[in-house]
């Protein structure tokens, strides 16, 4: 079983077929009650997936390299904030490659699963100055609550799907979660303190963020997103950055639906 689970994770069209048969139905029973459990050699950075989808996302940022380089982003990173961190593997990545467990950092996602597992990276790998949260980046409801659509799959879930989408059965599933302001909670963890690099991985939400946090963004040196061209693109975002003092360093990479790009600050 594990080495079928593990197949599949590699393979996207195989994830597909999985997906319409719901054997990942089984494969995440399977992975629930055995996690795959891995080590990174250079820091000892441990990270664990339970779902199809982190194991295959783990072989493409870990096993792989295929999704972040350090080549790409500033130097001497000690502190960050992963929006959409799902289950934590991107804070896993930056302490390996910096090799620094004292960063100081903020996790935020609105899916409660992939929140628990954030945590157990935070927990494992003993990094005390890193906070997750749940919760809702981006919204003028700060304080309160809004609606969240989880997808089956835990890479997808949104707060703003398409239509479309919504309308295909069993897809996702309607919560209401709470609004986090990142302003606020970084002063009240960190004080005055900058945040050198923003990771921003929200599917659809980034300019919803952009608009009702321009504080945190005073604060912030480089920004990392991934920016999903059914909402936004990214001529849009570098027009709303420009003005907060950023300028577009590199385009990552780009695909029909998405791309991710790097943007620093200049000021």
């Amino acid at each position: 079983m594990r080495k079928l689970i593990l197949r599949l994770a590699g393979s996207q069209s195989l994830r597909k077929t999985v997906k319409f048969f719901r054997l990942h139905l089984l494969a995440n029973w399977w992975l629930r009650c055995f996690p795959v459990v891995k080590t990174l050699p250079a820091s000892g950075i441990r990270y664990r997936a339970r779902r199809v989808e982190s194991l295959g996302l783990s072989v493409e940022m870990f096993d792989r390299g295929e999704l972040y380089s350090t080549s790409d982003l500033p130097q001497n990173i000690g502190s960050f904030a992963d929006l959409g961190c799902n289950v934590g593997y991107f804070t896993c990545w930056l302490c390996d490659r910096m090799n620094n467990r004292q960063m100081r950092g903020l996790m935020v996602d609105a899916n409660v699963e992939a929140v628990e597992d954030a945590e157990w990276h935070v927990k494992v790998n003993d990094l005390a100055n890193v906070h997750v949260l749940h919760g809702l980046v981006g919204t003028e409801n700060k304080g309160g609550q809004a609606s969240f659509y989880l997808h089956t799959s835990n890479v997808c879930s949104t707060a703003a799907p398409t239509d479309e989408s919504l309308n295909k059965a069993n897809t996702w599933k309607r919560v209401q979660v709470p609004c986090v302001n990142l302003e606020e909670n970084w002063r009240s963890n960190f004080g005055d303190a900058p945040c050198d690099l923003l990771k921003i991985d929200i599917e659809g939400s980034e300019m919803d963020f952009f608009r009702n946090e321009t504080y945190f963004l005073q604060r912030t040196g480089a920004i990392l997103i991934e920016w999903h061209k059914w909402r936004v693109t990214l001529a849009e975002i570098e027009t709303f950055l420009s003005k907060q003092g950023f300028v577009l360093k590199k385009i990552l990479s780009e695909g029909d639906g998405l791309g991710t790009a790097l943007f620093v600050r200049t000021d």
